[in-house]
This record gives C-alpha cells, structure tokens and sequence, in this order.
C-alpha cells in the first residue's frame, strides 16, 4: 500500500491520464496510452522504493502484462495477476529500509 501511495503522490497526475487511456481504449490502449504508460514510467523510477518493487516483482508483473497482451479485450480476466502483483508490492513495502522511503536523489540510478 506504501509503494502504491508513494507511485500515486509523485505520478498521480501521470497515473490518473494513463489510467482513463486504458479505460477509453480496450482494444487498443497498448498503441493509444503507450505514452502516457512511458511517462508513469518514468514519473516513478525515480523512487528507491519503487525500484526495488520493479526489482524483486519483476516477474509477477511481467505475467501481468503478459496477460494484458493476450487479452486486450478482456483485460478484466487479469485481475488475479494484478492481486499478485500487489501481494509482490506489499511485501517488499513491509520489509523496505528507512532509506527506501526516503525521497529519492534527483539523478540517482537503479541498481539492477
């Protein structure tokens, strides 16, 4: 919930666009929000944070997109790939540093 509440304080702006694109466009939102997903993309790496949720839930959110691309239609049915995602979320946020949480440096870079 803190990774979700630190991504939607810094991005909330980028995420509210992106997420109105997606609605307005099931059939076509990969093309039609592909900016607008960049943008939240960007918006967030620059959080220690949410680095570290890309990190460690790679792999959950990956199947997630995944699904969204072999569904794009019924994006709907990938709502259990997104509750693993959030579980992912909530557990690196529950076990994050002080200084994850902390505002991150302007200019810093990802460790990966």
């Amino acid at each position: 919930r803190e990774a979700l509440a630190v991504t939607a304080q810094l991005c909330g702006p980028e995420l509210e666009r992106y997420g109105r694109c997606v609605a307005a466009s099931p059939g076509s939102w990969r093309r039609d929000c592909h900016q607008l997903s960049l943008s939240v993309t960007e918006c967030a790496s620059n959080h220690p944070l949410v680095r570290r949720i890309r990190r460690d839930c790679s792999d959950s959110f990956g199947a997630f997109e995944r699904c969204l691309r072999e569904r794009p239609r019924s994006a709907a049915e990938c709502g259990p790939h997104v509750s693993q995602f959030l579980l992912c979320a909530q557990n690196v946020t529950q076990s994050a540093t002080p200084g994850d949480t902390a505002t991150a440096t302007p200019g810093a870079t990802p460790r990966d």
